[in-house]
């Protein structure tokens, strides 16, 4: 019953979570990628197991009748294991003979996904369940997720194996025993309360007994499962070998094996003799329905398998180490060996070549040969790890020495050629500095070179006693030196340089700056008076030019006169100091010119205004000129006037001081108004002149025998005459308009 209630809640549980997912799809959109496929045994979505454990799968499944595909996840978070394994199942479809294992590592749980053969041949979801306690969970709990994973794998085909002769007999014993009951069931209401009441406690005691029963049955079936835990166990066991050529080893060598082949026998002689007992005794205890204490002998015998097949694995990883461990140190010694003799070889060479000991070398090789007695020693105490690491060291040691060997016919050319050639250039080239005039005199130079050829005369010494190593070092150390000579020369001509060209900007910069004092004293009075302005950068910048231009002319007067080595040994720092205070003074005067333009930019274009606005009164007055008018209007001639004495106005406004610019712009603002009135005025009066001397003459023609456009023409000529243009232009387009309707003159 309680498992039925346990499979009930988990029925619901699982309709939950599916109704859950459905819903929040969208927030699953961010849980764990599902694989692409499930063509291989083992698919490692997120990479995380080996390969050495991914083959060992695919060998252990690839020999059963049936499929076994292990998916490997990291997390499946946001979503739960089950929910990823019903996404895998609605992906992919899940061949009857296929079982599909999703496998989260961080959970250290699985999901079991089985095709209908799986059911159909007795391994339901509870038989799953318990196989995954038993044979995956111990592995999980100590961290080996993929040796549980087979050890779950290799149990379930084993019940598989057994289950496929025994199907069909659940479905008898519940037919058989439900027959009765309904025959129970429609005469109960005919009996007496006494017999009701005694086959209510004989169906109790039917009932317990078949439960006791049916519970021992499960329990014992552990049991078996526990006693095919022990015999694949055994097989194991009894499958390990050992190449009989390890007879043949050295007394070390063979303690080894014999070492790994004892730890053997106690496996297989009292570990496995154990578990049968403990297994028989679970058995005694079943048997008197005492299910507590057999489940924990049970559980007892299955902890104790799991640290036989631990030690069985431990052995296997010894014998591979030290299999290992001796192959590497025999392939190390026959290439120590091809190293030391090359290396004796090169070094008699070149002994013979240069007639010198090399003493150092012929050390070095001396102490390969004492290395390699102290690894005889460590292989006769059977520390072979010691021995390989003693080996490599002594390989790197040997690589390292043929390297050096090789450079040692480089470093004597070095010795002998360039580095002679390198410190005769030297001493040419201060020489050189020194008839220059670059410095006082040989001194300068003279302690460096010294020191130099020191460290040259100790080369030939230390290449006799073969320093290979000391001696590069030591040629690096002296390049250096000579490089950085080189380098103090390069500066000493750069700063002549310089100097020579300070002393040559320093008067331009000079004229500058006077040149500037000049224009700022009047700029600077006026922009204080006329816009009352007493601070800001050019005030700052004009302060300074009188301490500038005489620190300028100071440091002129002292280099003045002295040769050129005295003047830079004497003024080459204040020389300095003072061009990086002019260049200072010039990056300031391109900021103060611009503050200049700034504040006189609103009265600037008010000039630049005023300049427009007469133009165009000139313009206008030419144009009228040219018109030779018989006589100007009253309104045009006193426009003009009101015009100029605006323009003169915003004139006299930009002379006043203090400036006040928001008058100016006002006035300006006004002449502008009355310019453009002017300018729109006189637009409008030539047109209508020159439309009515137009209209005039091209309807002249009809006047001599049309009296009424002859009275409209000559009214138009009188007004044109008295300067009533617009007038004269109305009356001369009557006449226009007239002489079209009677002669249809042509519209121009």
């Amino acid at each position: 019953m309680i498992y039925i209630r346990r499979q009930r809640a988990s029925r619901f549980f699982i309709v939950c979570t599916m109704m859950l997912a459905v819903l929040a799809s969208p927030y699953y959109a961010l849980a764990a990628s599902l694989p692409a496929s499930l063509n291989k045994s083992v698919t490692d979505v997120d990479n995380i197991i080996k390969n050495d454990e991914e083959k060992e799968f695919t060998n252990l499944t690839s020999g059963m009748k049936q499929k076994y595909k292990l998916i490997v996840v990291a997390k499946t978070k946001p979503q739960t294991l089950e929910q990823y394994a019903q996404e895998v199942k609605s992906k992919f479809k899940i061949e009857d003979e296929t079982m599909v294992i999703v496998l989260s590592v961080e959970e250290k749980n699985m999901v079991i996904l089985s095709g209908k053969y799986f059911h159909n041949n007795g391994i339901t979801q509870e038989v799953l369940q318990r196989k995954m306690e038993y044979f995956f969970e111990p592995y999980a709990n100590q961290g080996t997720l993929m040796t549980g994973v087979m050890s779950f794998v290799g149990a379930v085909n084993d019940e598989l194996n057994a289950q496929s002769q025994k199907q069909g007999n659940s479905n008898q014993v519940v037919l058989a025993g439900a027959a009765p009951a309904s025959a129970v069931t429609n005469n109960v209401t005919s009996w007496p309360v006494w017999l009701l009441v005694g086959l209510v406690v004989i169906a109790a005691a039917l009932g317990g007994a078949a439960w006791a029963y049916t519970k021992r049955g499960r329990v014992l079936k552990e049991v078996d499962e526990a006693d095919e835990w022990r015999i694949k166990i055994t097989d194991q066991l009894n499958a390990f070998e050992i190449d009989s050529s390890w007879k043949k080893e050295p007394g070390r060598v063979k303690e080894k094996y014999l070492a790994i082949l004892t730890s053997l026998d106690d496996l297989k002689k009292d570990a496995i003799a154990d578990v049968e007992l403990i297994l028989v005794d679970a058995e005694e205890n079943l048997m008197k329905f005492r299910f507590k204490r057999g489940r924990e002998i049970i559980q007892e015998a299955k902890e104790k398998l799991f640290r036989i097949e631990e030690e069985y694995r431990n052995l296997h990883i010894r014998l591979d180490k030290l299999r290992e461990t001796l192959k590497d140190v025999a392939s190390l010694k026959e290439e120590t060996a091809q190293l030391h003799q090359k290396n004796e070889r090169r070094l008699d060479e070149l002994r013979i070549q240069y007639g010198v000991s090399f003493h150092a070398l012929k050390e070095r090789i001396n102490q390969f040969d004492r290395e390699l007695h102290a690894i005889k020693q460590a292989e006769e105490k059977g520390d072979f790890e010691e021995a390989r690491e003693r080996l490599q060291s002594l390989v790197d040691g040997q690589q390292n020495l043929m390297e050096q060997l090789q450079k040692v016919p480089l470093v004597r050319q070095t010795i002998v050629k360039e580095l002679d050639q390198e410190i005769r250039q030297l001493d040419e080239d201060a020489k050189e500095m020194v008839d220059g005039g670059y410095t006082n005199g040989e001194e300068f130079f003279t302690a460096r070179l010294v020191k130099i050829r020191g460290k040259v005369e100790k080369l030939p010494m230390m290449f006799e006693e073969g320093k290979v190593v000391e001696v590069e070092n030591l040629i690096l150390e002296i390049r250096e030196d000579v490089e950085a000579m080189y380098q103090t020369m390069e500066e000493i001509v750069t700063n002549r340089h310089q100097y020579r060209q300070y002393a040559t900007e320093l008067p331009y910069y000079l004229n500058v700056l006077k040149q500037d004092q000049d224009y700022l004293s009047n700029e600077l009075s006026d922009l204080s008076q006329r816009y009352q302005v007493e601070d800001g950068e050019a005030f700052h910048y004009y302060q300074q030019i009188p301490e500038v231009a005489a620190d300028i002319e100071n440091t002129l007067e002292q280099i003045h006169g002295d040769g050129l080595k005295e003047e830079y040994e004497r003024h080459g720092e204040t020389l300095t100091q003072v061009t990086e205070r002019v260049t200072q003074m010039m990056e300031r005067r391109e900021f103060v010119m611009k503050e200049l333009k700034d504040f006189r930019r609103g009265e600037r274009a008010a000039h630049e205004d005023v300049h427009d606005l007469r133009s165009s009164l000139a313009r206008v007055e030419q144009q009228l000129k040219r018109l030779h008018l018989p006589k100007m209007p009253y309104a045009i001639t006193s426009n003009i006037e009101l015009c100029r004495h605006a323009v003169s106005t915003v004139e006299e406004a930009l002379k006043e001081v203090p400036l006040n610019m928001q008058k100016v712009d006002h006035l300006l603002k006004e002449a502008k108004e009355q310019v453009s009135t002017l300018l729109e005025d006189g637009a409008e009066m030539i047109r209508d002149i020159r439309l009515t001397e137009d209209k005039i003459q091209r309807t002249n023609r009809f006047r001599r025998y049309d009296r009424e456009i002859a009275n409209l023409l000559q009214t138009a000529e009188e007004l044109f005459r008295n300067g009533e243009y617009q007038e004269a232009h109305e009356a001369a387009d009557q006449a226009f308009r007239l002489a079209q309707e009677k002669y249809a003159i042509e519209q121009e």
